[in-house]
């Protein structure tokens, strides 16, 4: 996989909302990667995508479950993480 960047301000969102490093990496690898404004990528991963990957990061996902499913993360075009966020409506995100 190549290198991933965090921006200061992915940094700062993610200690305010308690987001660890390792699931921005996890959502980055494993997410589901939906077009956003600019030249900018969603990843989240829904409960059909976990079913699908459970078997590979097992402990992973036994340990942060419901973080997973709440968490999303915005990534530019040259793979710098720009911000991430908790989901808290309903994502209709195609």
């Amino acid at each position: 996989m190549e290198q991933v960047r965090l921006s200061n301000h992915s940094i700062t969102r993610g200690q305010q909302r308690g987001i660890s490093e390792d699931l921005v990496l996890f959502l980055r690898k494993y997410g589901k990667k939906v077009n956003s404004k600019g030249n900018t990528h969603k990843f989240f991963i829904n409960k059909k995508r976990l079913n699908t990957i459970k078997y590979l990061e097992r402990d992973f996902i036994k340990k942060n479950d419901k973080q997973i499913l709440n968490t999303a993360i915005v990534c530019s075009d040259d793979n710098c993480i720009v911000s991430v966020m908790k989901i808290t409506k309903k994502v209709n995100w195609n």
